[in-house]
C-alpha cells in the first residue's frame, strides 16, 4: 500500500513539473494512443486535455499516418531532433511548432513515444514575410532605382557613428576600406558594442546599397527553420512544406548579415561552408543548384579562440567568413567616448522642452568612466533612458536616478578601487593592471603575439593595439 501511495506522489509530482513548463509535452503510448497532454500545448492547440487523452493520434490531427512524427518514432524507435511542423487539428485549427520526438525504452522494449514542442508562429510569420518580398522584388527595385538606393532596412552610415576614440576610429578605416570589396567580413565585437552599425555602415556605403539588406540573429532561430530561412524550400521538403523564397535568393546582390553566427548549429555551418565555397546552394529538398550573389557579414560575440577552442564554429568556416575580420572594442576600452555618448543619448531620449538642459553630475560622470559597461553601448544607452525617466524635474542627473542594480555595482566598484589604492598606493601595477596584464603576457611568451594574445583571450589586432596604446617595446621580450 505504501509503494503505491509513493508511486502516485511521484506521479502527481511529474503531472505538476509538466504542467508548468513553457513546452508543450505529449506523451503516447506504443499504438498511438494519447497518455499525457500538458496545458501548455492544449493552449497552442486550442484543445482540451480530457478531450484528447486516451484518443488515437488520428482522432486529433489531420494528418496520414505516415506523416505523423510520433507514429514514425513508434515504428522507428529512433528519436527525431528538432524540427518545423505544419499541421491541422480536427477542429480546423493551423499549428506552427519546433518539435523534437524521442521514444522512451527498456531494454529495447518501446515503452511510450513523447514530443517537446513551442510554438513559432512570430517565425513562421518572418518566412512568409520572406516570401511577399521576393513577390514584390521586382517592383520594390524599380522604386529603389528611382529614389536612388534600395536599403528598407539598412538605416545608419558612417556618420551616425558616435565615436572620438581612436580605438573605434581604427574600426571605421578598417570598415570603409572593407566596405568597397566583396569578400565576406567577419566582426568580432561583445554584446551591445554596435556591431550592427558598422554592418549597415558597410552597406550603405558600398555597391551594394541599391540592394536589399537583411539581418537575422541566429541564435533566436532553430536550426531547421533557420535552414530553410536561408536556403528556401520546395513544396514536400518537409511535413507541410510550401514553396519558400529563401534570404539567398531575396537578397541576390545585396548584403546578408548573419548575427551571432557562433551559435548557428555545426550542421547547418557546414551546408552554409558549401555554399560559400562553391557559390551555389540548393533549395531544402531540392536538387537543383542556383548561384550565390550575396555578400555575407557576420558576426561573433564571443572571441575568435574560445569560438574555435569550444567548436562553436567550424574552423574552415572561420577562415571562409573571416576574408576581412574587425573587431570592435568595448566601451571600457574606449572611456572618452562615454561622455559624448551620454550626451547623445540624453538628447536622444530627453523631453522635448527646450526650457530644460539636463547634465550630468561631476561624481556621476566620473563613475561612469570608472564603470566597466558589462552591456557596452547598449547597457549605456538603458541606463540613461531610465535616470531621464527617473529626473522628474531635477536638472541635473545624478547617482540617485541612477537604476538599483546599476547603483549597487557602481558602489560595489567604488570600494573595490580604493582598497587597490590603499593597499599599494605607489604601485604602477595597480595603477594600470590592463598595461600589466599584456605585458606579464608577452614576457611569458617571449614577445609571441599569437600566444600572448590567446594567453590574454583577445585578437591579435587588438593586442597590437594595447602594444602602441602603452607604448611597450615588444623586441625586449624577444632577446
Amino acid at each position: 500500500m505504501g509503494s503505491a501511495e509513493e508511486l502516485r506522489k511521484k506521479v502527481q509530482i511529474y503531472e505538476t513539473i509538466l504542467n508548468t513548463i513553457h513546452e508543450g509535452v505529449l506523451i503516447t503510448d506504443p499504438s498511438g494512443h494519447v497518455l499525457f497532454y500538458n496545458r501548455e500545448i492544449a493552449v497552442l492547440e486550442g484543445l482540451e486535455p480530457e478531450d484528447v487523452i486516451g484518443k488515437h493520434l488520428s482522432e486529433i490531427y489531420s494528418q496520414a499516418p505516415g506523416t505523423s512524427e510520433h507514429l514514425r518514432v513508434s515504428r522507428s524507435s529512433k528519436p527525431l531532433g528538432e524540427r518545423y511542423q505544419k499541421y491541422f487539428t480536427r477542429k480546423g485549427l493551423e499549428v506552427h511548432l519546433v518539435a523534437s520526438t524521442v521514444p522512451v525504452l527498456d531494454n529495447g522494449e518501446l515503452l511510450a513515444v513523447y514530443s517537446v514542442c513551442r510554438e513559432v508562429t512570430h517565425l513562421k510569420e518572418m518566412l512568409l514575410r520572406t516570401m511577399q518580398l521576393q513577390d514584390n522584388k521586382s517592383d520594390s527595385l524599380e522604386t529603389g532605382k528611382k529614389q536612388g538606393v534600395y536599403n528598407p532596412r539598412a538605416h545608419f552610415t558612417f556618420s551616425d557613428i558616435i565615436s572620438k576614440s581612436q580605438a573605434m576610429e581604427s574600426v571605421i578605416n578598417g570598415a570603409k576600406r572593407a566596405m568597397m570589396s566583396s569578400a565576406n567580413i567577419l566582426i568580432y565585437g561583445e554584446t551591445g558594442t554596435g556591431k550592427e552599425l558598422i554592418v549597415q555602415s558597410i552597406h550603405n556605403g558600398g555597391p551594394r546599397k541599391r540592394h536589399p539588406f537583411v539581418a537575422i540573429n541566429c541564435s533566436a532561430i532553430p536550426e531547421n527553420l533557420l535552414e530553410t530561412m536561408l536556403f528556401g524550400a520546395v513544396k514536400g521538403a518537409y511535413t507541410g512544406a510550401v514553396p519558400t523564397t529563401g534570404l539567398f535568393e531575396y537578397v541576390d546582390e545585396g548584403t546578408l548579415y548573419l548575427d551571432e553566427i557562433n551559435s548557428m548549429s555545426i550542421g547547418l555551418q557546414a551546408k552554409l561552408l558549401r555554399a560559400l565555397q562553391e557559390r551555389n546552394y540548393r533549395k531544402v529538398g531540392s536538387v537543383t543548384e542556383i548561384p550565390l550573389h550575396c555578400r555575407i557579414i557576420s558576426s561573433i560575440n564571443l572571441d575568435p579562440i574560445t569560438c574555435l577552442e569550444k567548436k562553436l564554429l567550424r574552423e574552415d568556416l572561420f577562415y571562409r567568413l573571416s576574408v576581412i575580420s574587425l573587431t570592435i572594442p568595448p566601451l571600457r576600452e574606449r572611456k572618452e567616448d562615454i561622455s559624448l555618448l551620454t550626451e547623445f543619448f540624453i538628447k536622444k531620449h530627453a523631453p522635448k522642452n527646450p526650457s530644460k538642459k539636463l547634465k550630468v553630475e561631476q561624481e556621476l560622470a566620473q563613475a561612469f568612466r570608472d564603470y566597466r559597461w558589462a552591456g557596452n553601448i547598449r547597457e549605456l544607452e538603458n541606463a540613461v533612458e531610465s535616470m531621464i525617466c527617473m529626473s522628474g524635474d531635477d536638472s541635473c542627473l545624478t547617482r540617485e536616478h541612477l537604476p538599483i542594480y546599476l547603483k549597487q555595482l557602481m558602489e560595489r566598484n567604488l570600494r573595490e578601487t580604493q582598497k587597490d589604492r590603499n593597499q599599494a598606493p605607489h604601485s604602477s601595477y595597480l595603477k594600470n593592471p590592463e598595461d600589466a596584464s599584456v605585458t606579464e603576457a608577452l614576457k611569458k611568451h617571449r614577445g609571441n603575439l599569437s600566444r600572448a594574445a590567446k594567453e590574454l583571450g583577445i585578437l591579435r589586432q587588438s593586442l597590437q593595439y594595447r602594444i602602441k596604446k602603452f607604448g611597450i617595446d615588444v623586441e625586449q621580450f624577444r632577446q
